[in-house]
Order: C-alpha cells, then structure tokens, then sequence
C-alpha cells in the first residue's frame, strides 16, 4: 500500500531551516475580542496576537473553553490564562480550570493550590500531543511538540499534530511497510577513473538524495554559500556516503525510474533506478560525472606550472580529457599557462586569468601549481585572489606558488611562513588526527593503499617535499606533517575565507607537494601526464581537490548558560534556566504559598491569590519560566538557527548565522 509520507527536511546542524521542531509560530492565536473570562494569549514573542484566519489552526479563548481560571493551551501552540480564584477558591475546585471549593475523589494525585484540594490531569487523558495545556487546577501540562512540516492543531484537532505540507510527487510512493523491511537502496559513491589509471576510489562525504521536484542548475559564477545552499529538488530522504563510499538511503519511493543525486559542492550527476517495494536492493558503484552531459563538474581554472602536472590528478580522477580546454572552447577544465603545459598556442597566459576579478570570477575554483621557482606576483593579482576567496572563491596552490599566500595580507597570516628553509628528496609524513576531517583523511588514504598501515601511527613517503612553513596558525588546519626531521614541518594545510571571521564560504589549500618534478613546460595537454596509475602522493591530491570542492558549514552557534533558581532570585515553583530548559526551584511550606512572598518567592497568602507574571512582562520570547506564582510558562521557541539564549540573553532568540 501505499502511504501518504510527509516530507524530510534535509540538513542537520547544518542547514538546521526549523526541521523536527513545533513550527506553530506559523499561525497566530488570540481572543475573541474581549469579555468576561477571555484568554490572553502570549505568541512568540510575548505579544498578545489575533488568530489569522487562513490558518490551519483556530485558536481557543478561555471563555469558548468554559474556563475560568489556570494556564492552559488554545489548541494551537500557545499558552492562554484563564486567571486566578478568589480565596476560598480554587482553581480546579469547581470542575476543570473551574474556580470553586469542591474536592476531587477521583483517586488521582492531590495538590494543594492555597488550602483547596485538586486532582491534575494529564495530556494522554485530554488526547493531547502537542504544546501546553492546563491540568485543570492552576498547573501548566506541556504535551510536546510537533514534527515539522506537522504544527500543533494543524490538522484542525486541537492540541493534536497536524496539517503538515501535503503528500505530493514523489512522497505519494513511498510505500508503509508495516514494521517489515523498508525500501532501501545500498551503493557507493567512487570517482569517474578509468581502469587506465587504477581502480576508482571512493568518495566520503557526498550527499545522496531522492529529489521530490526539479533539479535547479547551478548559479554561474563564484558564490558565497554554505552548505545546504546549493542543494535543490526539494529532496525528499537523503544521507551521506561513509569514509568508505557507501551509503544507505531508506524510505525510498517504489517504482520505476527514481532520480537519485549524488553532490559533493557543485560536483553533481543524477541517476535513476527501478525500486521495488519493501524491499532492500543495492545500486552498486554511483561514479562522478566525467563530462558535462553526465552531470555537474566545478567550472575550474588551471594556471599550469612547469614542474607540477596537478592538472593530470584531475585527468585521472576520471575528467574526460574534452574538458580540458582554452578559455572559451566549452571545456569545464579552462587551461592558462603560468609556465608548463598548454592546450595550444592560442593558451593565454596568467595574467589574463589573475588581472581582474571579472575573469576570475567566472570559476568555480582555480588551481596554481609550481612553476619551479620563486616569481613575487604584483599587488593587482594578489588582492584579486583575496577578494575571489573572500567571496566564496576556492583555490589549490602548491609548492613556489606560496607567492600566493606568504606576503599577501591576510592569507600570510594563516602560517608561520620559513619559505625555501629546505628542500628534500624525500621525507617521511603523518596525517594529523587531531580534528574529524583529519581522521577521515587517515582512513580514507589507508583504505585506497596510499599509507604504510605496518607503522603505528601509518607513515607515507612524499616524493621531493618542500619546507616553506614552520607551522599553522588556528582555525587554519594542518592535515599533514614531516616526521624523523629536525625540525619537523608541515607539508599540507587548508583554511577558509574570509580568514578568520565568523561566517566563511571559500577556501584555500596549501600543499608543499606536488605530482611531479619533472619539466613541463609548453608540453601540450596530457602529454605531461603519465598513463599509470595514480601514486600514494596523487591520492592524497585527489583527496584534498574533492575537499576543496565541498561545502563549508556556518558557524556554530553561540553556547548558553543556563541560570540557576538562586542566581535569578527564584525559591518555589518551576521556573526557566534561559536556554530553553526548566527548573524546579522548591515547594512553600503551609501556610506559605508561591508567591506570596513576591513573584518566585514563598509567604504567607495575601487574600489567597497570587498574581502571575507573563512571558512579556518577564522579557521573554522562548523556553519555560515560571510565573511566580508556582505556575509554568512557555515562552514560544525559536525559529532556527537561533537557540533560546543563544544571543547571550536568557529567555530571548539569538545566535542567527550572518549569511
């Protein structure tokens, strides 16, 4: 059979657009307009607000409720109070958030509210699975929260989760199997390399999907995104592929010639398979495209050097050779000559690709690779790169190209430079393991043979290893080290762009190793390249090209410290910490009551009431809190990014990302 399936939200912590959380600040809620024992209802951020009529929720008031007294919920999300009870008087006393004397003999629990007695009831026996709701003496019940697209009252139950985005397209086939198997597609996701140059390896990190709409093509031209922005087709399930390549994909649609995408930043293909129903089935290897009819390769700068042939890792990760060509000729690959090969004698040079940004921001990445000597680059040239990585620009540089970096301020800041301190045949290298991407890269390269894993921790031999730094400086990474050397250097390192600031969209990757030393100069296009396969060195090149190609996440979000009851003055009731969580700061001895003493605080009853503060009078707009007088509050949540607390200011939304 098959089932009507709400969408999934596809980001994590990365791309977090409010997924999995109660979106009810969706739909307003409000009074009827005034009365006798109408409601006050506290939205999101604390302001009283009307019901919006287009709605798929219609908001309760006390008086359409039949109550006069407590915190309760509308049906929607939100938090009414109904008022207080005049001593005698209790709330609860004389029926459900009804004020009176009565006592309850229903055999629940019993409590006290200022000398009356009231048994509380809970959300499964008012059939409520979402957002607060009165126990029916006084106390505040918070039944959950929704998952999105579902909102609390949506479906027009109130209280109850519903009214999410309809079931269409692809969500129509995904089929309910009933606690059986479910319909699941296994694979990996390798390069495009040909058997000419070696088994293909695998790719960690790339995102596989099943989208739900049209696959958008992608913005030309450089951009400043994050991850998740240059992800479109609304997908409907997706995963990403293990250090080994793999992936799982579960509670996938049945049926023939279902479009799954396979994106690792803007290298994209997508692919279809025939799915059966309830069932487990493997796809088996998913290659990267190898040219623009397959799918979607980086549109990719090469100035080429005269002693490295980085353009060949490329070649051989599987690029048919067609996409290498001049500037203009349609190639994805456009080739500039620094000082080695070339694709004709029509090839321009550098400066035509570095003289204005104009040029450069065409290109998705541009590659610098050794010209075999030091050649200073002009100031023109050098504030051109900064600003195209600034502007989500991503650049590989190896060897003599530091001239990119160690003078060019602020990227001569990402390293302690020592440049041309010594020059080796070769040298023994470590990975660093010391951050995630480190470990995966360790993995990875012992997985694809390219580590001597016989040594504890691995090693690896570097061919012709250069010493032009003598350390990173953070959040710059190191990712590769000499060892047995005195002193021991790094040999690879990456950082993001703009340097140093909170929200980053480019990068930039500093290898002091390269392919080859031998002379490429004015060699045409792939002669410089060797037909066998690719060397250990080559694979760790390859690598960090599919790293330099992936998205970089936004930033964290801010911490929040949580308050205690004592640091804010509070000895009774339930109150919130400021993060979003809830306190539980004590109980009044008779005949005191909470509140009674003041908001929070514990004393003798004055007239048997206590008057309840509100979220807006107490400068909230998120989390739990109490009321002072014993009772709880909820705040709204926030829309994320933001957390409660998150801005440094208890109770308040805060911490958005700056895009």
């Amino acid at each position: 059979m098959w089932r009507n399936t709400l969408g999934v939200c596809l980001f994590t912590a990365l791309l977090a657009t409010g997924c999995g959380g109660d979106d009810s600040s969706q739909f307003d809620g409000g009074g009827d307009g005034g009365g006798a024992g109408d409601s006050t209802v506290f939205g999101g951020d604390g302001s009283n607000f009307q019901p919006d009529a287009s709605s798929g929720c219609q908001p309760k008031t006390c008086a359409s409720q039949g109550y006069t007294c407590g915190m309760n919920g509308d049906g929607c999300g939100n938090v009414i109070n109904c008022g207080t009870c005049a001593s005698p008087n209790y709330c609860g006393g004389g029926g459900y958030s009804q004020c009176g004397v009565g006592v309850s003999t229903d055999g629940g629990s019993i409590v006290s509210d200022g000398g009356g007695l009231c048994t509380p009831t809970t959300c499964q026996k008012l059939g409520f699975n979402c957002g607060p709701a009165g126990d029916g003496c006084g106390g505040l019940l918070q039944c959950g929260t929704c998952t999105s697209p579902d909102i609390c009252g949506g479906g027009g139950t109130p209280s109850v989760c519903g009214g999410g985005t309809p079931c269409t397209g692809l969500c129509l086939q995904q089929a309910s199997c009933d606690g059986g198997t479910p319909t699941t597609l296994t694979g990996r996701v390798v390069a495009g390399t040909l058997l000419t140059y070696g088994n293909p390896d695998p790719i960690p990190n790339v995102l596989v999907y099943v989208p739900n709409s049209t696959v958008q093509p992608f913005t030309k031209g450089v951009q400043c995104s994050q991850c998740g922005a240059d992800v479109t087709g609304n997908p409907l399930v997706q995963t990403t592929t293990a250090v080994d390549g793999t992936f799982t994909l579960a509670n996938v649609p049945a049926g023939n010639n279902i479009p799954v995408v396979i994106q690792l930043g803007r290298w994209r293909r997508q692919v279809s398979f025939n799915v059966n129903a309830c069932a487990s089935a493997s796809v088996g290897d998913i290659r990267m495209p190898r040219n623009k009819s397959e799918g979607d390769i980086p549109f990719t700068a090469f100035s080429t050097g005269a002693v490295d042939g980085l353009e060949c890792v490329l070649l051989k990760m599987g690029v048919d050779q067609a996409e290498f060509t001049n500037p203009g000729g349609g190639g994805r690959i456009e080739i500039y000559r620094g000082n080695g090969a070339r694709i004709s004698n029509a090839t321009p040079a550098e400066s035509t690709l570095v003289g204005s940004t104009t040029t450069m921001d065409l290109y998705d990445q541009v590659f610098f690779p050794c010209w075999g000597s030091e050649v200073i680059k002009g100031a023109t040239p050098l504030a051109n790169l900064v600003s195209y990585a600034n502007a989500g620009g991503r650049v590989f540089a190896t060897h003599f190209s530091y001239t990119w970096l160690f003078t060019n301020t602020p990227f001569n800041q990402t390293a302690k430079w020592n440049v041309n301190a010594n020059m080796l045949n070769s040298a023994t290298a470590e990975i660093d393991t010391s951050f995630t991407k480190g470990k995966t890269f360790a993995q990875w390269m012992a997985l694809v043979g390219a580590l001597n894993i016989s040594t504890n921790p691995p090693e690896m031999t570097i061919t012709d290893p250069r010493h032009d730094f003598d350390s990173v400086t953070s959040p710059a990474l190191r990712w590769m080290y000499t060892v047995n050397q005195n002193p021991n250097f790094p040999l690879h390192y990456t950082f993001d762009t703009p340097w140093n600031q909170t929200s980053q969209c480019g990068r930039v990757v500093f290898s002091d190793f390269h392919v080859t030393s031998s002379n490429t100069s004015n060699v045409t296009f792939p002669n410089e390249c060797s037909a066998s396969p690719m060397t250990g060195q080559e694979k760790a090149l390859e690598y960090m090209i599919w790293d330099l190609a992936s998205c970089v996440p936004p930033p964290p979000k801010p911490a929040c410290t949580p308050l205690t009851c004592q640091q804010q003055n509070i000895n009774c009731g339930p109150a919130g910490d400021g993060c979003g969580g809830l306190l539980n700061c004590g109980s009044c001895t008779t005949p005191a009551i909470c509140g009674g003493g003041g908001p929070g605080q514990c004393g003798a009853p004055d007239t048997g009431t206590c008057t309840p503060m509100t979220c807006q009078q107490l400068g909230f707009n998120c989390g739990p809190a109490g009321d002072g007088c014993g009772g709880l509050l909820d705040c709204g949540t926030c829309v994320a990014p933001d957390t409660c607390g998150g801005g440094g200011q208890s109770g308040v939304c805060g911490g958005t990302t700056v895009k």
